[in-house]
């Protein structure tokens, strides 16, 4: 059976959706040291395949991390890191406000939160809330959730707290992060793909292709996207 290592690089079109999705999360830490740039919820340590040699960090075992720890309780130095990476587990995260407390103190000042997660566009929405195995609650008042396994999430969270909540984020982080919207990301391509556990019979070649032709629309192609990249960096 294939691991998931082998299924995105043997595959045309997840191994560019991953080469994107960590190349947006680079760009925005930029001159991190890789010794001091950690990645929550890393699993096993996938941003490898792009050449990214940050530290991983996760609540599950796996030969791939340097440390396993919730992203509530961080084992570092206060101030002594350059920057948190998460791709896709800031949804997973049931005590975000938690994690950010810890992220504030472990962080230099001026060091970054990158975070690439599922975005609320019109067409992401509806294929999160109706078709995606995860749960998406944007109903809820609560940031937080109960959680007895690392897999529980709300794929809405960032949504609460960036769009219909942003006044209340500002009010109680807005003086410890600056918080910056950067770039929405992934298409339709996404959804005929499959991803990686529901991968389907379309040429990764095709698929590829475009994924490229989706990645050069301009923001008017934004309704169609599935994942949006944002930044807190430590005031």
């Amino acid at each position: 059976m294939c691991t998931d290592q082998e299924r995105i690089a043997n595959d045309e079109y997840l191994t560019a959706l991953y080469e994107r999705a960590y190349g947006a999360l680079a760009s925005v830490v930029g001159i991190a040291h890789p010794d001091h740039t950690v990645e929550i919820g890393s699993g096993l340590g996938l941003a490898s395949l792009s050449g990214h040699r940050w530290l991983h960090s996760d609540v599950t075992a796996s030969p791939a991390l340097a440390v396993q720890n919730t992203a509530e309780r961080l084992p570092f130095q206060d101030a002594s890191l350059d920057a948190l990476i998460l791709k896709d587990s800031w949804h997973h995260i049931p005590d975000i406000e938690g994690f950010l407390t810890e992220a504030h103190r472990a962080l230099r000042i001026g060091g970054t939160i990158a975070v690439f997660d599922p975005y609320w566009g019109v067409v992401a929405r509806c294929v999160y809330r109706f078709l995606h195995q995860e749960r998406w609650d944007a109903r809820t008042p609560s940031w937080s959730f109960a959680s007895t396994s690392p897999w529980d999430s709300n794929q809405a969270l960032t949504y609460m707290m960036l769009r219909r909540d942003l006044q209340r984020f500002n009010e109680v982080w807005g003086s410890r992060f600056t918080l910056t919207e950067r770039s929405r990301h992934i298409g339709p391509s996404f959804l005929l793909s499959g991803g990686v556990s529901r991968r389907t019979p379309i040429s990764g070649r095709f698929l590829r292709a475009m994924l490229s032709w989706e990645e050069r629309r301009g923001s008017w192609f934004d309704h169609f996207r599935f994942f949006h990249v944002f930044s807190l960096v430590k005031r």
